[in-house]
Parts: structure tokens; C-alpha cells; sequence
């Protein structure tokens, strides 16, 4: 039984209506049978319910209603309605009845009412619990979306430097190894173009180096606003932003970007760019160049993938500023080379020359003077010069390509080199051709005759040989060249680089991503190994 009460002022008339209703219905129903039950337990009842629905107010009314119609209405027939004390007993009962009644059901009322507000506050407590639960259950799961996106980028980041690794273990020249880093750039980030812009340090002007799109890498785009103008980036809002703060730039929206100029923006609508990314990259904190990933439709960039295109563009600037001291280091080589040259010709030409001019003045004074045999050997000296300068002079003119490559190939002037520097001298000479003969680059011919001459020119300066022995072999997938002489022979730990040229060697290899072995025991010779992989074609 849950009765539950109306509240407000209404609610007092009723508990206290309904009271007197159930008092007078007990009277009601009782009266007619008075003379043959007891009455009481009807009444009981009465007082029971109006306890329950109205509480104790009501509950005592209609005790004090039943009390009366007891003792005044209930009574045996012919009584009347005069008191008696004989029944005070039973009225006495009626109450104690009552009054028992009415606590215990206000007692269980208190215990429900407690029961209720504990089931309610055990119902907050367990939603608020379940609240707790679900938000755990929202951070477990960002933490864990965090997680796994992390996982990836960490992923992404390993694949790109194991590819990294395996394209710098095939790819020797910079130039290769830094396109084929654009092209997974634009793999990983669906891109639709790559490029690569760096900084003059002379100008500060602007130059492409390599456009990648696709797979393909294309040429450098002169209709481009910065390649038409390499100083006109310096207008650009964009990368100037790029300057000022030092990070990653997005815009998002080609056709509504302020900060590009008119003349930008129309050359990349005309393209079918949408969006694009530019990605500084620093050398010793600055900002060298940088690369700008273009997309073909519309969208916003994720942390993620900006993150993504960070760690790649740092691959990009290792390999773009190793390509650059490569070329500075080719270039002290080119310097160094020509210095020797310059000393070579002061040491030989000139003064073969000063010899010459020395004798045939000598000659000319001794015909003045009417003696024709000093001037006859004076001329015969000045032609001895004159034959030992043109030895010196063909020897430095067979260092350099064009005379020494122009006029044959490869293999045909290494072999020319080395018959025409032996020729005349005790040393005994081989030179062996296996495979067919391949096309090589210009620089890889060079390199490997100028390590082929130094070889040989090392054997007659140091190790005073009796046989001296190409090989030069055309395998599938490299070139090898390999020199022996039966020298005296070195500590290779322990030699100078500078006194026998080894160091040069090493540069030139290095200039054509070559392998250089050198194995030399005293007493037992020499033997130089070079191996350049064949370089693809130009892209």
C-alpha cells in the first residue's frame, strides 16, 4: 500500500475529509450489525487507513470520531446516549488500539521514507559513479586515440627512416637521393605537387631546385611568379610569415587567401591547387629554404600530417645540405687541382721555356759573334728543352678530360693514359677490358681516370714496380676498376694521404658515390678497387 498524500492547503481539507469519511463509513457500516460483531476492528481499520494517507492528524480525528460513535452510536439497543462507565474499558482498549496503530504505521512510513531517500541518494551516487565511469570511459579512449595516432606518426617517422636508409644505400648522387624524398613526401601526404625552394646565401634570392609531381619530377616551371622573379618572394605575406615565426604555414584556401599575392594565386589556380603546406627547413637555426606540398581539393590539414611533413622536410635538409658541402668540397677539389697545375706548369713549362730563351739567346750571341759551333749546340740544348718541355706539357694535357676522354672512350684513353706515361721506361704494363663496354656519365669517367692516373702516377713516384696491371670491368649493375703494381707497397694505417695522393682519390670517389678499397702490405704491392654503381638517367 503506497498512498501518497496531495501537498498545499488542499491537501490539509483533504487528509482530514478523507478522515472523517473513513470514521463515518466505519460508523455507517457498522451500525446495522452492532448487535450481533464487534464492531471495533472496522473502526480500527478506519483509523489505520486515515493514518497512512493523512497522518497523524487525521489518524486522531478519526480515532476520536470512532471513540465517540463507540461509546454514543454502537451501543446495545435501549441504552440511549446517556454515559456509562462500563465503557470506558472497552473505549480505553480502542484507543490504546489506535494509538498503536497510529505508530506503527507512522514507524513504517519513517522507515519507507528513510528506505526512499537512501534508494535515492544510492541512485545519485550511482549515477554520479556511472558519470565518472563514462568520462574514464572518454579519456581511455582519447587517451588511447592519442595513443594509437601517436603510434602511427612513430610508425610513419620509422618507415621514413628505414626508406631513407635503403635510398641512401642505392642512391648515391644527392640529387637522386633528395627526389626521391620528395616523391614519398607526396606518397604519404596525397599530394598533388612537391617543391623544393632554398635561399641563395649570396642574394638571399629564391631558387626551385627539384618539382615533384606524382611520381615523376618535372622541370623547373619558369612561369612561376617566384622563378620568373627569385626576388619577389620577399613581397610574399605568406612566406614571410613562414620567416617571422619559423614554422609550418597553411592555407587553407587558395581562391580566399589574403597573404597571397594576385599573381601567386592565379599561377596556382591555374595549376588545380586548392590548398597547400609549406614546411621550413633550418641549417644551424636558419631558415635555409623550404618546401611547399601543394592538394587538389579543399580540406583542412591534421596535426598529424603537418607533424608528418616536419620530420620528412628534416630528411630533406640532411640530405640538401650534405649535397651542398658535397659541392663545396668538389669544388676545393677543383681548386686544389688547379693550383697543382699552376705549379706543375711554373715548375716545368716555364722554366723549360726560360731554358729555351736562355739557349737561343746564347745561340744568337755566338752568331754575332761568328761562331757557328757554340751556336749550333746552344740550338741543339734549346731543342732538348724545348722536347722535354712538350713531354711535361703532353703529360699535363692528358690529366685534363677534354683532351684525354674527347678523343676516345673510356676504356680506350684509360689505356692510352697509361702507354703513354710508361713509354720508354722499364716498367711492364696490362690492362684487361671484361664485360661490354656501358655508357657512363661525364664526372664518373673523369673521376675514375683521374683515380686510374693517380694510381699509376703513385706506383712510379713510391713503390719503384716492375709490373703495373688494370682491370677494367663492366659488371651488371657497376663499374669496377681495379689497379695493381707489384711495388714495394705501404702501411695504409700509416701512410700520408697528402705525400701519395690517396686523399685525392677518396674526393673523387666520393664526388660519384663510389666505393674505394686499398689493400697494401710492405714488400707485396698494391692494389686500389673502385666501384661506382651505375647512375640512372636524369629524370
Amino acid at each position: 500500500m503506497n498512498l501518497s498524500p496531495p501537498s498545499g492547503g488542499v491537501a490539509v481539507i483533504s487528509r482530514y475529509g478523507v478522515a472523517v469519511l473513513l470514521a463515518g463509513a466505519a460508523v455507517a457500516i457498522s451500525y446495522p450489525f452492532r448487535a450481533h460483531l464487534y464492531t471495533t476492528p472496522l473502526l480500527f481499520a478506519a483509523v489505520f487507513i486515515s493514518c497512512w494517507y493523512g497522518g497523524i492528524g487525521p489518524a486522531i480525528l478519526t480515532t476520536i470520531a470512532s471513540t465517540a460513535a463507540i461509546h454514543f452510536l454502537l451501543r446495545l439497543p435501549g441504552r440511549g446516549f446517556t454515559p456509562d462507565v462500563h465503557d470506558l474499558p472497552r473505549l480505553a482498549e480502542f484507543v490504546f488500539m489506535a494509538a498503536v496503530a497510529i505508530y506503527l504505521v507512522q514507524a513504517r512510513k519513517r522507515s519507507e521514507q528513510s528506505v526512499r531517500q537512501a534508494r535515492d541518494q544510492l541512485e545519485i551516487k550511482v549515477n554520479e559513479r556511472t558519470a565518472d565511469l563514462q568520462r574514464e570511459v572518454n579519456e581511455r579512449r582519447r587517451a588511447e586515440q592519442a595513443a594509437q595516432t601517436a603510434a602511427q606518426m612513430a610508425q610513419s617517422h620509422v618507415d621514413m627512416l628505414l626508406h631513407s636508409v635503403d635510398v641512401l644505400a642505392t642512391e648515391a648522387a644527392p640529387a637522386t637521393f633528395i627526389g626521391e624524398m620528395l616523391r614519398t613526401i607526396g606518397q604519404h601526404l596525397h599530394a598533388q605537387q612537391v617543391r623544393l625552394w632554398l635561399r641563395s646565401q649570396e642574394d638571399d634570392s629564391l631558387h626551385l631546385r627539384i618539382a615533384i609531381e606524382g611520381e615523376q619530377q618535372i622541370g623547373l616551371e619558369p612561369n612561376h611568379p617566384f622563378v620568373r622573379d627569385p626576388q619577389s618572394w620577399h613581397n610574399s605575406r605568406l612566406i614571410q610569415e613562414m620567416l617571422f615565426t619559423k614554422a609550418p604555414v597553411v592555407c587553407e584556401d587558395v581562391a580566399h587567401d589574403a597573404r597571397l599575392a594576385p599573381d601567386h594565386r592565379d599561377y596556382l589556380t591555374n595549376q588545380g591547387c586548392k590548398r597547400f603546406l609549406v614546411i621550413p627547413m633550418f641549417v644551424l637555426g636558419e631558415v635555409r629554404g623550404f618546401i611547399a606540398i601543394q592538394h587538389a581539393e579543399r580540406g583542412m590539414y591534421r596535426a598529424e600530417e603537418i607533424e608528418l611533413a616536419q620530420a620528412l622536410a628534416h630528411h630533406v635538409m640532411f640530405a640538401t645540405h650534405g649535397q651542398d658541402l658535397s659541392e663545396q668540397r668538389r669544388q676545393g677539389a677543383i681548386l686544389k687541382e688547379r693550383t697543382r697545375m699552376a705549379r706543375d706548369i711554373h715548375d716545368t713549362l716555364a722554366q723549360g721555356f726560360t731554358g729555351v730563351i736562355v739557349q737561343m739567346e746564347a745561340a744568337e750571341e755566338a752568331l754575332l759573334e761568328e761562331d757557328p759551333e757554340h751556336a749550333v749546340r746552344h740550338v741543339r740544348r734549346a731543342r732538348d728543352i724545348a722536347r722535354e718541355s712538350l713531354g711535361e706539357a703532353r703529360r699535363s694535357v692528358h690529366a685534363l678530360r677534354p683532351q684525354a676522354l674527347d678523343k676516345a672512350g673510356f676504356a680506350d684513353a684509360l689505356r692510352n693514359v697509361i702507354q703513354n706515361t710508361t713509354a720508354g721506361t722499364s716498367l711492364r704494363t696490362d690492362f684487361h677490358l671484361d664485360g661490354e663496354p656501358r655508357h657512363l656519365a661525364a664526372n664518373v669517367e673523369e673521376c675514375l681516370l683521374r683515380i686510374g692516373q693517380e694510381a699509376l702516377s703513385n706506383a712510379l713516384k713510391h713503390a719503384h714496380p716492375t709490373e703495373f696491371q688494370a682491370r677494367l670491368a663492366f659488371d651488371s649493375n657497376a663499374v669496377r676498376l681495379e689497379l695493381y703494381d707489384n711495388g714495394k707497397g705501404f702501411v695504409v694505417d700509416r701512410v700520408n694521404d697528402g705525400g701519395i695522393g690517396l686523399l685525392g682519390m677518396k674526393e673523387r670517389a666520393e664526388q660519384i658515390g663510389a666505393t674505394l678499397k686499398i689493400s697494401s702490405e710492405p714488400g707485396v704491392g698494391t692494389k686500389i678497387t673502385a666501384i661506382s654503381p651505375y647512375q640512372p638517367a636524369a629524370g
